[in-house]
């Protein structure tokens, strides 16, 4: 039997204690972290119209007092069902102005974008006219082809994939509110963007951990040259769904969705290529 490691973290003791092995407390703290997630997000919806908890509160039909309890934290109420409300009132109130992309694959990459990645400086697509890490256009296709020869370029495409990985775990701890309140309907909200998106947000976080799943296999290859990882998506995948998947994302290059997202065109263009290089001999 191994022997438990000690430790001095009085916050992973009283996990010890109080949480690990015991179910109800672990899903308390679940919720509660959720909970702060809806407050963050209630506060940052109202900030993207640069509202008052007053005025914020009159658009949505919410006494500004409920206002200001759900973005302390403090709402004693059902937090989730106020939250389907606001978020339903204020799309009322502010039409979606802008169109999603045409799948949920590339939709959900579009919304990560939003929050985040669009201010990064680090953005390797292979139209890109003036590359920031210089290197001539037959370099930048290897990078995107994953030259596991060159180490340089390796790096740099590890540091992208290590961001979508955040961004992606962000966006899924805030689809998951929004599962859990039952809505089809939804903001993402970053430094002051805001994009609406529809649909079911169970289906949004499987196309998160499908992405996430084709990262992780790009990141093996890119690490060992071999893509025993990548036969592995393809298995979990499905012939019928890896179509899809490559249909949903080159349909949304050719209409041109990622224009304003060069991270995400980077990407959807790096990860169909790496879904199409040759699966024999590793």
């Amino acid at each position: 039997m191994h022997e438990r490691t000690p430790t001095a973290d009085a916050v992973e003791i009283m996990h010890r204690l109080f949480i690990q092995g015991n179910p109800e407390a672990q899903e308390r703290l679940r919720m509660e972290h959720i909970k702060f997630e809806v407050a963050q997000h209630i506060h940052d919806l109202r900030a993207s119209g640069a509202q008052t908890q007053k005025e914020f509160g009159k658009i949505v039909g919410v006494a500004p007092t409920i206002i200001d309890n759900l973005e302390e934290a403090d709402y004693e109420g059902d937090f989730l069902v106020m939250l389907a409300h606001i978020e339903k009132a204020y799309w009322e109130h502010f039409p979606p102005f802008n169109t999603a992309a045409k799948g949920v694959y590339a939709d959900v990459l579009r919304g990560t974008t939003i929050t985040g990645l669009k201010l990064r400086l680090f953005r390797y697509h292979p139209n890109r006219k003036t590359p920031l890490m210089g290197g001539s256009q037959k370099e930048h296709r290897s990078m995107l082809m994953f030259d596991v020869k060159a180490q340089t370029s390796i790096q740099h495409i590890l540091c992208e994939f290590a961001a979508w990985h955040a961004g992606f775990e962000r966006n899924r701890r805030e689809l998951e509110m929004f599962a859990l309140a039952g809505m089809t309907e939804w903001c993402h909200l970053d430094g002051g963007l805001r994009g609406n998106f529809t649909g079911d947000p169970d289906a949004y976080i499987h196309a998160l951990n499908i992405h996430t799943q084709l990262i992780n296999a790009a990141i093996h290859y890119l690490e060992t040259g071999e893509r025993i990882a990548l036969k592995q998506w393809r298995q979990d995948m499905g012939t019928q769904e890896e179509a899809r998947y490559i249909a949903e994302l080159e349909n949304a290059l050719h209409e041109k969705t990622f224009e304003e997202y060069p991270d995400a065109e980077w990407l959807v263009q790096t990860l169909i290529g790496f879904v199409g290089t040759d699966t024999g001999g590793n």
